[in-house]
């Protein structure tokens, strides 16, 4: 006999969250059953199969189940067409609710809409529900009393709702309906921009990450995301006036980054808190000095006797501790404090590494050097008690470190120093201190910002003084400009034909790839949010392909989407998806998938479009590298659609780097050669300008022409301008200061 699973199927009711009715949708797995009869017998109900093949084999014990049984649950992995087939033709399938008919009820569970969460010795460590059902292998545990110690900390300390458990020693099923399930189940879901916001944690469940619906038996629920505020920020299901009958919606908020900002002290010159004056600071043996890596003053830490001390209030509470800083030291061999306060803890550096200390002295260490001696450095430590500490250094994650609860104190703050006297030798620069969790994408945009604290006070104290030499310099500039040879008038281009429109924003019936990820279906409506991310993912891959190589092999498509899957599973993954992306393409757009000479592609009607497939029409295969564009129309036609944004610039996904480079890559090869075009006149350079800005923002002979282009069209502010922001964002990027020659330009 082929393999074949039985299950127990209780009763099946279908839960409305949020009201009187307490769930009892939970179903058991029989596995490796012998015998399929002799189990039914025994009031097991509910098939598991591979292959249609095998419930057509059994199809006697299915129809003895039919007649005793009104309701049957079905698990399977692939085939559901021929599945739909077999029960059409076997048996009038029932949708009422449970109660309504006494007919039979056929329920179909794909198994990839299952959470697989198997007992092993660390699996209540890390837990993630980011599928509709939960299915709960309990078959290493032989015992009731391992299954139910396993159950209880899943359903009650985890908040994971079993609705099917797989063991082969379960026999009696009630009494886990009784025990396990005496509470409602509640739902509750996190939108961010209207669209579900996913790896979502909860203050409830601190090893805990949810994506989309979320269902729980807690009563009370409060989300948690590192860089997001929540609205509500907690909520409580058994409050009879707020009782709800569906998915209780909370609204993630970003922070705006000196949001919760505690602490912020430049350590150039002074030593004032200036994200609260109201702070008294005191500063022992601490010098000053101006760098020029940071090309600021920095402060100076002798390693004996230097530190900075701040009284606390009373009141203060850091839980969620945020700490950046941009430090040089002289030696890291040893253990040398950045900062503590009394017992609750101590940022360090310990032999090269990064370490943080809380009550208890536990020690939360990176398992390598991090830090070099007489090097600058930015670190950040965002410590999550009981849940993680993230150490990064230049803005990257170095590494995630379980973390220990933390203890309140209104020791001061030492900068430079602990209660164990660990003083720090180097140098000091921008400290920071959030109560607060910051993001990945925080801390980077934290580690990219260079702060201009010295020259806002500089301009602050000199600003009659600067106002009189700026009189001075633009008088005579004025009239040097103004006796300026006359520049000769541009050959204009020829009128080959007329310039067609491009449109900034097509949404009808089309996809963006452009300046972000958007799909408008045929009546006009952005349906972007309705696309699961590894649909949407998928979708993004072939339209890729598609453009760039004309289509993807199923080989490749899997390895990309699916890596170290086993093939059979990346082959009905790629199944599913596929053809779940095909039934929205047909129902909402005019487009679809084909598999023509062995790969995907995407094919669109006539009255579709995709911005980026647009670059096709005025250069046909532009990602060859062989193609260059020999008509001035056509590059300024080229340059509007890529000046719409850069490509996908919110898909932050591995494989698509290197496409991303190479796009970017192909454009600047094709509109480069326009810089010095003497055809174009000023304002259609500038487009083509634009356009490479686009790509890459730091691509100096565009911004060099720009200006050029700017001053000859006496754009002498939009010069100046376009000069500062470059200047600003480069040394933001590389972290140096640049003087480059067109620089003087505009001086």
């Amino acid at each position: 006999m082929k393999r074949f699973f039985i299950f127990v199927f209780i009763v099946w009711s279908v839960c409305t969250f949020g009201q009187e009715k307490h769930p009892d949708s939970l179903w058991l797995l029989k596995t490796g059953s012998s015998n399929p009869l002799s189990d039914l017998q025994k009031g097991y109900n509910t098939f598991y199969f591979d292959a249609v093949s095998e419930l057509k084999n059994n199809e006697d014990g299915f129809n003895q189940l039919l007649s005793t049984q009104r309701q049957v649950l079905l698990l399977y992995n692939r085939h559901r067409e021929k599945l739909q087939d077999f029960l059409d033709d076997s048996l009038k399938i029932f949708t009422k609710p449970p109660g309504s008919s006494k007919e039979n009820e056929i329920i179909g569970i794909e198994t990839n809409q299952l959470n697989y969460i198997p007992f092993v010795s660390d699996s209540l460590s890390e837990i993630e529900v980011c599928k509709e059902f939960n299915l709960i292998s309990v078959d290493s545990l032989k015992s009731k009393k391992e299954i139910d110690f396993f159950l209880e900390e899943l359903l009650f300390s985890k908040g994971v709702v079993p609705d099917i458990i797989s063991s082969p020693f379960i026999k009696d099923i009630e009494y886990l309906k009784k025990e396990f399930y005496k509470k409602p189940i509640y739902k509750a879901r996190i939108t961010y921009n209207n669209e579900e916001l996913n790896k979502v944690g909860w203050k409830e469940f601190p090893h805990l990450e949810t994506c989309g619906v979320f269902r729980t038996s807690a009563s009370t629920l409060s989300p948690q995301k590192r860089g997001f505020m929540f609205s509500p920020d907690i909520y409580n299901f058994t409050d009879e006036n707020r009782r709800i009958s569906g998915p209780k919606t909370f609204r993630a908020i970003k922070y705006e980054i000196e949001e919760k900002l505690r602490y912020s002290l430049p350590l150039d010159g002074q030593v004032a808190n200036l994200a609260n004056k109201d702070d008294k600071s005191t500063a022992t043996d601490v010098e000053f000095e101006k760098d020029t890596f940071r090309d600021k003053r920095v402060s100076i830490f002798n390693g004996s006797s230097s530190y900075i001390d701040i009284r606390s209030r009373p009141e203060d509470r850091l839980e969620e501790i945020s700490i950046s800083a941009w430090i040089k030291p002289d030696e890291v061999d040893g253990s040398f404090s950045l900062i503590g306060k009394g017992e609750a803890f101590s940022a360090k550096i310990y032999d090269g590494r990064l370490q943080f200390t809380t009550t208890g002295i536990k020690d939360h260490t990176t398992s390598k050097a991090v830090i070099k001696k007489g090097e600058w450095s930015h670190v950040a430590f965002v410590y999550v008690p009981t849940q993680k500490l993230h150490v990064y250094v230049n803005g990257s994650l170095v590494e995630e470190i379980a973390a220990s609860d933390i203890r309140q104190t209104d020791h001061a703050l030492l900068i430079g120093t602990n209660l164990w006297g660990q003083y720090y030798s180097g140098l000091m620069s921008d400290l920071k201190i959030w109560d607060r969790a910051l993001s990945d994408d925080e801390i980077k945009s934290v580690y990219l910002k260079k702060t201009g604290s010295d020259q806002h006070s500089f301009f602050t104290n000199n600003w009659l003084y600067l106002t009189g030499l700026f009189l001075i310099l633009i008088i005579p500039a004025f009239f040097i400009f103004r006796r300026k040879p006359t520049v000769k008038p541009e050959t204009q281009i020829p009128e080959e034909k007329p310039l067609a429109p491009v449109q900034q924003n097509i949404k009808l019936n089309s996809i963006n790839l452009l300046n972000g990820f958007k799909v408008w279906n045929k009546k006009g409506e952005d349906i972007t949010s309705k696309l699961p991310p590894k649909r949407r993912e998928l979708l993004i891959l072939i339209l890729l392909f598609t453009l760039r190589d004309g289509g993807i092999t199923s080989k490749k498509l899997s390895d990309i989407l699916w890596p170290g899957f086993p093939s059979e599973n990346k082959k009905n993954n790629r199944s599913t998806q596929i053809k779940e992306l095909r039934k929205t393409l047909e129902k909402q757009l005019d487009a679809e998938i084909l598999f023509e000479d062995k790969k995907w592609k995407f094919q669109f009607s006539e009255t579709g479009k995709v911005d980026v497939f647009i670059l096709n029409n005025v250069l046909p295969d532009f990602w060859s590298s062989e193609k260059e564009i020999h008509s001035e129309i056509h590059a300024i036609e080229f340059a509007r659609i890529v000046s719409k944004g850069p490509l996908l610039p919110q898909v932050e996904v591995e494989w698509l780097d290197a496409i991303k480079a190479e796009y970017n890559s192909r454009v600047l090869d094709l509109l480069t050669p326009f810089l010095e075009n003497e055809v174009l006149d000023n304002s259609r350079k500038i487009e083509v300008i634009e356009a490479i800005l686009v790509v890459d923002p730091l691509f100096e002979p565009a911004v060099r022409k720009k200006v050029s282009c700017l001053l000859q069209q006496e754009k002498y502010g939009s010069a100046k301008k376009t000069v500062e922001n470059y200047k600003k964002l480069y040394e933001s990027y590389y972290n140096e200061t640049i003087d480059p020659e067109f620089m003087k330009l505009v001086k």
